[in-house]
């Protein structure tokens, strides 16, 4: 009778002992972890450790009073060195764009040239107004028409009011007229020397940025070594 009472206990079924067993081996099992996973937390816990190491390494330099002496020191060689950069770039597209306004007037000018020659027509003009950016001046065509060309004549250096001056004129194009014996050739001259004088500016202006890098310089590397 007592065997019995130990197999119809309550919540005993058939086999529930081997299954209660080997319940138990899994989760002992799984609390332990297989060989791969200790290794891959051993290898994540490393990892931590070094990240920590070196932000409170990190840390510990920006406390540093002589760190944040030469980080600061560095900030402001790094921000004089964007000033030069900028200041040199800004030096070198001003005296660009001028060298490249002087070659298009030039090669405008010629342009205008080739156009009066290929298609000429000579008058006689009377200069109206002269100024320094244009001097207008009044002639007539063969078809008696007055022309009062909008953009002045070409080349009119030494032109008075009232001068009385032979004309080349675009027969295509009447209001493109230009001074008898005179030519794109003029314009060389004073381009060539505006060309000149900016790169001479722009150049004096590199060699005195560059001086005043090297001051600059060796200050900071002082105070680095102090």
């Amino acid at each position: 009778m007592a065997e019995d009472a130990v197999v119809s206990a309550p919540g005993d079924t058939p086999g529930s002992t081997a299954v209660d067993a080997r319940a138990a081996e899994a989760g002992d099992g799984s609390g332990k972890g297989t060989p791969d996973q200790a290794a891959d937390q051993s290898v994540d816990r490393a990892l931590d450790d070094a990240v920590r190491a070196s932000a409170q390494a990190e840390a510990d330099d920006l406390r540093n009073p002589r760190f944040a002496q030469a980080r600061a020191v560095w900030g402001a060689i790094r921000a004089q060195a964007r000033d030069r950069r900028r200041a040199t770039l800004i030096t070198l597209g001003l005296a660009s764009l001028v060298t490249a306004s002087c070659l298009l007037l030039v090669i405008g000018a010629y342009t205008n040239d080739f156009k009066i020659t290929a298609r000429p027509g000579v008058a006689a003009a009377e200069v109206m107004s002269a100024s320094y950016n244009r001097t207008v001046v009044r002639f007539s065509t063969p078809d008696s028409a007055v022309r009062v060309p909008r953009d002045g004549v070409l080349y009119p250096g030494g032109l008075q009011v009232g001068q009385v001056v032979r004309v080349e004129y675009d027969q295509a194009n009447p209001d493109l007229v230009r001074v008898a014996g005179r030519g794109a050739w003029l314009t060389l001259v004073p381009a060539i020397t505006i060309v000149l004088v900016v790169w001479a500016i722009a150049g004096g202006v590199l060699w005195w940025l560059h001086r005043r890098r090297e001051p600059a310089r060796a200050t900071k590397a002082s105070e680095l070594r102090r």
